[in-house]
């Protein structure tokens, strides 16, 4: 199972993961209820996870994760968390007809590595989890990888054609 990487420390100093000022969109899908019996399981958590109202950076009201110990700063499903959740700041987006794994530049853990540190994250991601989804599978993630583009995020790597005449 692939898991980036991120220090504690910085996600500690950062208090922008598992924490969604919009969640209809900026959410890990396994807390969308359109996700919840759609997603292959590399994109599900283990046990059914829900958003909590709770408060962010300046005492601003937010949802939480409920999968997050703000006591501790830390994800207690780390490892076993969906995929999404444990890519990001790599994100899973369309653009012009491909899956692709994009960069989330709002990250700061994205401005601490070289590019090609994520390049190849992105590809131990394909190549051993990707690579196994069947294709009914992939097509099940394409109405959320839709919705989950960003036009800032820097596109990583191609993951391989959608098989949507509409996303082109």
């Amino acid at each position: 199972m692939v898991v980036l990487p991120v220090p504690e420390a910085l996600c500690r100093e950062c208090g922008l993961c598992c924490r969604f000022s919009d969640p209809e969109v900026l959410t890990p899908w396994a807390t969308r209820p359109e996700g919840e019996t759609l997603l292959p399981a590399l994109f599900r958590a283990e046990r059914p996870i829900a958003l909590v109202s709770g408060t962010g950076k300046m005492n601003l009201p937010v949802q939480v994760c409920d999968a997050f110990d703000p006591s501790t700063s830390r994800c207690t499903l780390w490892g076993r968390n969906p995929a999404d959740c444990r890519l990001y700041p790599l994100v899973l987006v369309v653009r012009n007809g491909f899956f692709l794994l994009a960069l989330d530049p709002d990250c700061p853990f994205s401005q601490k590595k070289p590019f090609s540190y994520f390049l190849e994250w992105a590809e131990r991601f394909r190549d051993l989890e990707w690579s196994r989804l069947r294709e009914e599978e992939i097509s099940r993630l394409l109405p959320l990888a839709e919705a989950e583009d960003r036009p800032h995020y820097r596109e990583v790597l191609s993951l391989g054609e959608t098989g949507c005449k509409k996303c082109r």
